[in-house]
């Protein structure tokens, strides 16, 4: 009688936002830089909307030795190749998110003129008013560039 064939088991690696992200750097032709990877691997770890100066602090806090700068050089170059996505607040602040397949739902933000709270708001959404847009006035829209504002439930409510 033959041996039964045994079969080792291969483990199954997930692609994570931040491995696909380096990836499309490579691919992309672009030099995976301490600053880059350091920004990257920040945004791939949470959802919450981060300023410039939080990705250096929690960079540093992973132990990279980065200045605020080299976060900023990082940020724009990622944007450009639009691996990373910018968000203005009311304010002045500029919020990140990563673009990855794997990173977090793309999403729109709103922003309470109340109390300041951001809300994330499924781009889908926004989808039939950007085809209205281009279709009847040759506008292309830009959701992610800016949060939409009004009153969330509670400031409402007050």
């Amino acid at each position: 009688m033959a041996p039964t064939p045994t079969h080792e088991s291969t483990p199954i690696t997930a692609v994570t936002a931040e491995d696909q992200a380096l990836a499309e750097l490579r691919r992309l032709g672009q030099r995976v830089t301490a600053p880059r990877r350091a920004v990257i691997a920040v945004l791939a770890a949470t959802d919450e909307h981060l300023s410039a100066a939080q990705v250096a602090e929690r960079a540093q806090a992973l132990g990279a030795d980065l200045h605020l700068a080299s976060v900023y050089r990082a940020l724009e170059t990622l944007i450009r190749l639009r691996l990373v996505v910018h968000t203005h607040l009311a304010g002045g602040s500029t919020t990140y998110h990563l673009t990855t397949d794997s990173s977090p739902h793309r999403h729109v933000h709103a922003q309470c003129v109340g109390c300041g709270a951001v809300v994330d708001v499924p781009e889908e959404w926004l989808s039939a008013v950007s085809r209205r847009m281009a279709r009847e006035l040759d506008f292309e829209l830009a959701p992610h560039h800016a949060a939409l504002s009004g009153r969330c439930a509670r400031c409402t409510a007050r």
